[in-house]
């Protein structure tokens, strides 16, 4: 049975497990992620405990083939918001991490440093930054969490941390709007 997940720590904790067992790809989580969030598009917002599980989820669930004809869609953000707000956010990202792996980018040295996607001519507006810093699920998904929620305590023996982590907040459910931010975060949080 899997513990409630009540307060940022438990978040951050909670997606550090499921990101640290990904088997796959950022982009092909991503993909499962999007299409599987078609499932939860009429809800208004998930509980923390039900956004774990759906990443979860979307970690096993098949991927939908990418489609050449994202990179050039207008995904922009301009009245726009909840489930559709989303899913443009995801696609752009997926769509980045296409063209950055079709570079070959996404294998040099530097990557930790953060890479910015190519972009090619003829790509469509994103509504995502070109820069990316977090190009695996574990990263992407802690950074998600960090970046939504705020910071995180270790809960357990012999952690090293520079200060006296915060005590863990309570969090409530996430809307699309937070589902967003996440995403973005995940892209981009430090």
């Amino acid at each position: 049975m899997q513990q409630p997940v009540r307060t940022n720590s438990d978040l951050y904790l909670a997606m550090s497990q499921v990101g640290s067992s990904a088997r796959r790809p950022l982009g092909e989580f991503l993909r499962a992620w999007w299409s599987t969030g078609y499932d939860h598009a009429d809800e208004k917002a998930l509980e923390p405990s039900a956004l774990v599980e759906w990443v979860r989820a979307a970690l096993e669930t098949p991927a939908p083939p990418y489609e050449r004809y994202w990179a050039r869609e207008d995904l922009d953000l301009d009245l726009l918001d909840g489930f559709s707000a989303w899913s443009r956010v995801i696609r752009a990202q997926v769509c980045d991490l296409e063209e950055l792996e079709a570079s070959g980018m996404l294998r040099t040295q530097a990557s930790y440093l953060g890479l910015d996607a190519p972009r090619p001519a003829g790509s469509g507006r994103r509504p995502t930054s070109r820069r990316w810093f977090n190009l695996d699920v574990a990263s992407y998904l802690e950074s998600g969490v960090i970046a939504t929620v705020g910071g995180w305590r270790p809960e357990f023996e012999g952690a090293v941390v520079d200060q006296v982590p915060p005590e863990p907040l309570l969090i409530g459910a996430f809307d699309w709007t937070d589902l967003t931010r996440f995403a973005v975060g995940g892209q981009t949080h430090q």
